[in-house]
């Protein structure tokens, strides 16, 4: 862990004070190494991240990570509403900051305990101008002054204030770290300073590196490669741009291998990782290798395989970027064909989506749906017009007409024709949505834009951890497509995607890398964009998915295939490693505490991306789910919306209408037969008497 070491200094004050020119000019200037911090906590903090404002003596105060010195610095002032004093204080780390950091995006608190009281013993807070200065990262506050003196004493505080890390969350080795803080003093009296535990600010650095101690082992250049042997374990780092050689002696084999493992860092500081340089005494290159990669997201290993390579001696070369640093570790091996998990022969023809991994339903019990159709709406449509035809019969009976027809056609015109014409409109997809096809080749070509050379980490970081691929601000309009659904033990109901049960992630991945092929400068190699492509978009995709299918819950049973889904996306915390973040966008429906608690219970156990640059691109997911993840981790409703019809229970109400008007009907038919035959009895001819 590294400690923050910083000094304070008041400034001069306005002309005409030379008393205080002399006393608190650069009072607090020199920044002397607490007894405490060791060889190997130079810098920020990864512990609780508390700094104290301290001062053992005049002129030797300093930011210490335990509260030691003075108490109190403090001073009289004649300050008045019409000529101010403005007293600066300036904290600075010194030394400078020795290990690579990544920086917070909260600062957790900040309390700086300053007291002015006046000579008639009022207790006044002055106004203060605040300022945090990280590396390039500028972050200011204003205290406003208190026009009422102070019953208590009251401190200026912050409290988990975001941060602004525009111009990155990297803090680089001798990049400066300051607090200043400036008070405008308007009447005459006493100020003070506390110290010993009352003035401090605490924020946690989520990593940090030492640079000088993981690159133990670096060889000076290419020019001077270090001797060792092949198969021994080497352990160094990439800082910058480095160029990490080593000679060595290749014995007789039939396959050689190297092995790098590199450790996880953030995606910001995160060395590219191009095939290294095998070179022959001769100076010439070796062949091309197959290249394996496995990516688990704490651990990145690449597995290097030659064939038959001439026996004698070689040098091998890993080549950094600047602004990068990476630790990794390396061996090699001498072996045969067919020998252990890294050959071709591992990898599966065909990497599917583990559909299901997210369900939480009674996948023996599903519930088949479909769509509206027009099947009803033809079919009432065709009844509505027979019961028009007879209702509007002069002969028909008013209690007839009234009681059973007017009734029955009513009910059928809303259950049997506006309903299902409701429907049919909801399950036409708008124009502003995209369906899940979309959205997925949305996702991987954003991916594949932002794994180019020359994009900024930050930019990287922030698209990969966005949810579904959808930044703060943005809003996800997607039309979805059910089949069936499941029950839950809670009584809603999870959609079973169709599409998922037989997806290839290798497929679409490769697809996506082949668009992107006029880009490739050397045919048969894993370009650097295209290798963290397809171990960026195996991870993502794998992610988004699965949250989109534990988040497919609606409260009712539905009653229609298509459902639409309409929400703003907002920031979150982001899940994961700070190597590979993870939903760091949410619905805006969705709770920050609901949100939090689903990524903890869903994040899977495991995921690895391994990619196999052989005679055959292979890629290969392996995937653990979460154990604990259950119904009470999926939040309320967010925004599922399933295109349902005008009523609740249209259906019913067409079916009660038809009955209606059928029975109005048959009695209508039978009271008219029964009047024909009444009537053919009264026309029939007498007989005469004559005859």
């Amino acid at each position: 862990m590294k400690y923050l070491k910083g000094m304070v200094e008041s400034m001069k004050p306005p002309s005409g004070r030379p008393y205080r020119c002399l006393a608190w000019a650069l009072c607090l200037v020199a920044l002397i190494v607490h007894p405490a911090v060791g060889p190997v906590s130079a810098g920020l903090t990864e512990d609780d991240g508390e700094m104290f404002l301290s001062c053992r003596a005049d002129n030797d105060c300093v930011l210490t990570p335990t509260p030691v010195g003075e108490e109190q610095v403090s001073d009289q002032t004649s300050a008045n509403f019409v000529q101010t004093e403005v007293i600066t204080f300036e904290f600075t780390m010194d030394p400078p900051q020795r290990h690579v950091a990544l920086l917070p995006e909260i600062l957790e608190e900040l309390e700086i305990d300053f007291k002015h009281q006046t000579n008639a013993g009022s207790l006044f807070r002055p106004a203060m101008e605040l300022r945090l200065i990280l590396g390039e990262n500028v972050n200011d506050w204003s205290f406003e002054a208190s026009t009422l003196p102070d019953l208590a004493s009251s401190t200026y505080k912050l409290e988990d204030e975001q941060l602004d890390l525009s111009a990155g969350r990297v803090l680089w080795n001798d990049e400066p770290v300051r607090l200043v803080f400036s008070v405008t003093l308007d009447r005459p009296g006493t100020w003070a300073l506390n110290m010993r535990g009352a003035s401090f600010l605490s924020f946690n650095i989520p990593w940090s590196i030492d640079a000088q101690e993981a690159n133990m082992d670096e060889p000076s250049s290419t020019s001077q490669p270090v001797s060792t042997g092949f198969e021994e374990v080497h352990r160094g780092a990439l800082v910058g741009e480095d160029h990490d050689c080593w000679a060595f002696e290749v014995e007789t084999h039939e396959v050689l291998r190297l092995l790098v493992e590199w450790t996880s860092v953030p995606i910001e500081i995160e060395q590219p990782h191009p095939i290294p340089d095998l070179i022959t005494a001769a100076g010439r290159l070796s062949p091309n290798p197959d290249v394996v990669i496995d990516d688990d997201g704490e651990t990145l290993r690449i597995t290097y395989r030659w064939r038959a390579l001439p026996t004698g001696d070689y040098t091998l070369c890993m080549h950094g970027s600047p602004d990068k640093i990476q630790p990794y570790m390396w061996t090699g091996v001498f072996g045969y064909e067919g020998m252990g998990p890294t050959d071709p022969s591992g990898f599966t023809a065909a990497s599917y989506y583990p559909q299901g991994a997210a369900h939480v339903g009674n996948a023996d019990d599903p519930s088949a749906l479909s769509d509206q159709g027009f099947g009803m709406l033809l079919a009432s449509l065709a009844m509505f017009g027979l019961f028009l035809v007879v209702a509007l019969r002069p002969t028909t009976a008013y209690s007839v007409r009234f009681g059973l027809f007017v009734p029955g056609v009513l009910m059928l015109l809303v259950g049997g024709i506006l309903h299902p014409i409701w429907a049919i409109a909801g399950e036409v997809q708008h124009p502003e949505e995209i369906t899940l096809d979309e959205l997925i080749e949305m996702r991987l070509q954003q991916l594949w834009d932002i794994s180019a050379e020359g994009v900024p980490e930050q930019t990287l970081a922030t698209h990969t951890g966005a949810t579904w691929g959808m930044l703060e601000g943005e809003r996800l309009q997607l039309k979805l497509d059910i089949e069936e659904t499941i029950p839950m033990d809670d009584g809603r109901w999870q959609l079973v995607v169709p599409e998922l049960s037989s997806m290839r992630l290798d497929q679409i991945i490769f697809s996506q890398v082949s668009k992107g092929a006029g880009q490739q400068t050397q045919e048969g190699m894993l370009e650097s964009q295209t290798v963290r492509f397809i171990l960026l978009a195996g991870r993502s995709l794998l992610l988004d998915l699965l949250m989109l299918e534990a988040m497919l819950v609606v409260d009712e049973a539905p009653t229609s295939s298509v459902f639409h889904i309409d929400v703003e996306m907002v920031s979150a915390p982001a899940s994961g490693s700070v190597a590979v973040p993870a939903w760091s966008t949410r619905p805006s429906s969705v709770d920050a505490s609901d949100w939090v608690r689903l990524q903890v219970a869903l994040f899977p156990e495991r995921i690895s991306i391994s990619l196999c640059d052989c005679d055959l691109d292979l890629l290969d997911v392996t995937f653990q789910p979460s154990q604990g993840f259950d119904s009470r981790d999926i939040p309320p409703s967010w925004g599922v919306e399933s295109a349902s019809g005008l009523l609740p229970y249209g259906g019913a109400l067409m079916m009660a209408g038809m009955a209606m008007g059928l029975s109005a009907t048959w009695m209508e038919v039978q009271r008219q037969r029964r009047a024909e035959a009444m009537a053919e009895s009264y026309a029939s001819p007498q007989t005469s008497d004559w005859d």
